[in-house]
C-alpha cells in the first residue's frame, strides 16, 4: 500500500517535472519571445499616447516560471527635483537659522544653461522660466553679498583707524589731540552708516533667499501634483492595454506574471514596480473585471 503510494507520488512528480521541461523547450521560448515583443509594442504606442509622450523607452525580458518584466524610462516632473537634489553646496555669507533648501545659488547661478539643458526634456518653457527666475535671484544674494563682504571690509578699516586715533589720543598732548578727537568722531559717524547698511543688507539677502525658498516650495508642490498625476495616467493606460489586448500572451502559463519596472516614478533613485497576475488578465480580458479592478489586483511597491 505504502509503496504503490510513493510510486503514485514520484510518478507525480516526474509528470510535473516533464511538463515544466515541455513548457522550457526552444518553441515554447520563441513563442513567448513573439508574443512578448508584440506586447512590448502595443503598451509602448498605448502608454506614449496616454502620457503625451513621457515614456522614453521600453523593454522586455521574460523569466521562466516568474514571467514577464516590462522595463519602462518615464519621463516624469522628477526631472527638476533630482537635478537640485544633487546640487554641490557653494560657500556664502553666513546667515544664521536660514534654511535655503540645501539649494547652492553659485551652483545654478554658474551651470543654469546646462541644467536648462536636461530639464527642457520634460516642459521647455515651463523649466526655461523657472530657472531664469532662480538665476536671477542667485544673481541677486550674490550681488548683496559682494556688497556686505565690502561694507564688512571697510567697516574693519574704520574700526582700526579709530583704535589708531585712541591710542595717539591717549599719548598727544598737543595741539593736534582736537583734531585728532574730530577725525575720531567722523570716522564714528560713517561706522555707524556703515553698520546701518549692512544691517539692510543682510535683510535684504535674507528676504531674497526666503523668496526663492517660497519658488522653490511652489515648484515641488507642482511637482508632486504632475507626478501623481502622471502616475495615474501609466496606471490607467497599462491596466486598460492589459484587458484590451492580454490576450496576447496566450503561451505565457497562467500561474505566471505580467511584471513593469517604472523608472522616474518613484522617490529618488527607486523604481516603482507593479506585479500583475496571469490569470486576473485573463480575467480582465473576458470581462469578467474590468480594468480598474485590475490595477487594484495588482501589487506594487518601490525597490
Amino acid at each position: 500500500m505504502n509503496k504503490k503510494l510513493i510510486s503514485s507520488v514520484i510518478m507525480a512528480v516526474i509528470g510535473c517535472a516533464a511538463g515544466n521541461l515541455q513548457a522550457k523547450t526552444p518553441a515554447e521560448l520563441a513563442a513567448i519571445q513573439r508574443e512578448v515583443g508584440i506586447m512590448e509594442n502595443i503598451l509602448s504606442s498605448a502608454l506614449k499616447q496616454d502620457t503625451d509622450k513621457k515614456i522614453r523607452a521600453i523593454s522586455a525580458n521574460y523569466f521562466i516560471d516568474q514571467g514577464v518584466v516590462f522595463e519602462l524610462d518615464v519621463r516624469g516632473a522628477s526631472r527638476w527635483q533630482t537635478i537640485f537634489s544633487h546640487a554641490p553646496n557653494a560657500p556664502l555669507p553666513p546667515l544664521p537659522d536660514i534654511d535655503f533648501s540645501n539649494v547652492s545659488v553659485e551652483f545654478i547661478s554658474d551651470h543654469v544653461e546646462v541644467l536648462s539643458e536636461q530639464a527642457v526634456e520634460s516642459s521647455r518653457e515651463a523649466y526655461q522660466q523657472a530657472m531664469e527666475v532662480m538665476r536671477e535671484g542667485a544673481e541677486r544674494v550674490r550681488d548683496i553679498a559682494e556688497q556686505e563682504r565690502d561694507v564688512s571690509r571697510d567697516l574693519r578699516d574704520l574700526e582700526r583707524e579709530k583704535r589708531d586715533l585712541e591710542f595717539a589720543s591717549r599719548h598727544d598732548n598737543s595741539a593736534e589731540a582736537k583734531e585728532l578727537e574730530q577725525r575720531k568722531k567722523a570716522l564714528e559717524k560713517e561706522i555707524a552708516k556703515l553698520e546701518k547698511q549692512q544691517t539692510t543688507l543682510t535683510k535684504q539677502q535674507q528676504q531674497l533667499r526666503q523668496d526663492i525658498n517660497a519658488k522653490q516650495a511652489e515648484r515641488e508642490k507642482q511637482q508632486a501634483a504632475e507626478q501623481q498625476k502622471l502616475l495615474t495616467q501609466v496606471n490607467h493606460s497599462i491596466s486598460l492595454t492589459l484587458c484590451d489586448y492580454g490576450s496576447g500572451l496566450r503561451s505565457l502559463p497562467n500561474d505566471e506574471h505580467v511584471s513593469f519596472v517604472l523608472k522616474g516614478l518613484a522617490d529618488k533613485n527607486k523604481s516603482l514596480i507593479k506585479v500583475f497576475n496571469k490569470a486576473d488578465i485573463k480575467k480582465c480580458v473576458v470581462g469578467d473585471i474590468k480594468a480598474g479592478d485590475l490595477a487594484l489586483k495588482a501589487i506594487s511597491y518601490q525597490f
